[in-house]
């Protein structure tokens, strides 16, 4: 067996993670993962091809727990590395916070060769599907059946320029690509796990309009496992779905725990998560945020689309009462991919503009700017400068994209009016 030295890990790692020994991530496509905070390039299996037990005693997962042991960084876990350069506290982080009662149960279990005997899953997150009704600029086909029809549309008309020179066989890979996993299977294998499970996270695509979701929910009912806190990410566009009940089911748990993807207000919010519509959501916010048994909070992706504005988002938020100083949990979630998307891609002169913006909302609301971390993710935006190279791929995708949704990019963002013209 190998020694474990438990408060060093805990304290003073900077690889450990609880995550390798009480979860497992599958994306929508059945990709799996050691979790859902990395690039998504380096699968550790898929869930059509084996199970979530194979998968947990994978080669890849065996070693990264040895790693980790260790001492040695694991290129998987780069994601964390990078957020813990520009701030203190990552998604390794939380894992040790919310899971380190577990560590005496599990990690002493690690065999000389990573191998754990007894896989318990804690930490609920598999993407049983895509399914969403939105397509959101820094989104794409992996997490949106709607960005993937749209994806499939201009797949089929390009197609018809060279189907004479494509094979049956190589239409028949275009169109098994789009296929999710087996979700039946998959369902299967999660609802064995909930005996085990301290926090359900579901997200998608948009979880609400899931059937996985409400089964899983009525089974945890069944068993009596309302104590397990339920936890989501949504767009907050549907509280109704099928028969069921969203908020009658709810009141069945202790905690419910529901971050709502906002990046912006008003017309902004309807083009950057295309879909939306802004009365319906801000509507559906002031009701999540009434509910007495819901834990609530704004979720927002920190791109090159909002940062110049994001104070005049707050101050919005902050004027409906969604969002409160004395929150301590809403957060910036800092957009890694695609470069050209996030804030480090904004020119120079924008990111300075923004800075000062941020700076007088400090001054003036420092508890939210604090508990959002606006200083960091400033950091974040100001350590690298990507516009001079992303700048021709940002302007013809942002072109294509207005065009086949008929949307105005620069009508709707006028800060970015004269930005073709900008070196740097």
């Amino acid at each position: 067996m190998i020694k474990i030295d438990k408060d060093f890990l805990l304290k003073d790692s900077k690889v450990f993670c609880m995550f390798p020994w009480i979860h497992l991530n599958a994306t929508p496509k059945g990709d799996i993962y050691p979790c859902c905070s990395n690039d998504y390039t380096q699968p550790f299996g898929n869930t059509r091809e084996t199970s979530l037990e194979e998968a947990f005693n994978s080669d890849k997962m065996k070693e990264l727990r040895l790693n980790m042991l260790s001492e040695k960084s694991s290129s998987v876990c780069d994601f964390c590395y990078k957020h813990e350069q520009s701030g203190p506290y990552s998604f390794r982080h939380y894992s040790k916070e919310k899971f380190a009662q577990h560590f005496d149960d599990i990690i002493p279990q690690t065999e000389d060769d990573g191998y754990v005997r007894d896989f318990k899953m804690r930490y609920f997150d598999i993407r049983f599907s895509n399914i969403c009704n939105f397509k959101c600029r820094t989104c794409g086909d992996e997490f949106s059946s709607l960005w993937s029809a749209e994806s499939k549309q201009q797949r089929d008309q390009d197609a018809q320029q060279v189907i004479k020179v494509l094979s049956h066989d190589d239409l028949s890979v275009i169109k098994r690509a789009d296929a999710g996993p087996r979700s039946g299977q998959l369902l299967e294998e999660v609802l064995k796990h909930i005996d085990h499970m301290d926090i359900a996270y579901f997200v998608g695509g948009e979880p609400l309009i899931m059937q996985e979701h409400y089964i899983m929910l009525e089974e945890m009912i069944r068993r009596g496992r309302t104590d397990i806190v339920l936890r989501y990410n949504t767009n907050a566009s549907n509280i109704k779905f099928k028969n069921y009940d969203l908020l009658e089911l709810w009141k069945h748990f202790k905690k419910v725990e529901v971050s709502c993807s906002i990046d912006h207000y008003g017309e902004r919010a309807e083009w950057m998560r295309h879909g939306t519509d802004w009365g319906k959501i801000e509507n559906n916010l002031h009701m999540f945020r009434s509910l007495d048994y819901v834990d609530f909070q704004i979720n927002t992706v920190f791109s090159i689309f909002n940062y110049y504005t994001i104070t005049e988002f707050f101050e919005y938020m902050i004027s409906k009462n969604l969002i409160r100083p004395n929150d301590y949990h809403n957060s910036l979630y800092l957009a890694l991919n695609p470069q050209l998307y996030t804030a480090k891609s904004m020119p120079i002169a924008m990111k300075k503009e923004a800075e000062r913006k941020v700076q007088i909302f400090t001054e003036k609301y420092p508890a939210i700017a604090k508990h959002n971390k606006l200083a960091e993710a400033v950091s974040f935006a100001r350590s690298d400068n990507y516009w001079p190279i992303v700048k021709s791929e940002f302007i013809s995708r942002t072109r294509h994209f207005d065009r086949i949704r008929n949307e105005d990019f620069y009508k709707v963002f006028p800060e970015f009016e004269n930005i073709e013209d900008v070196v740097e």
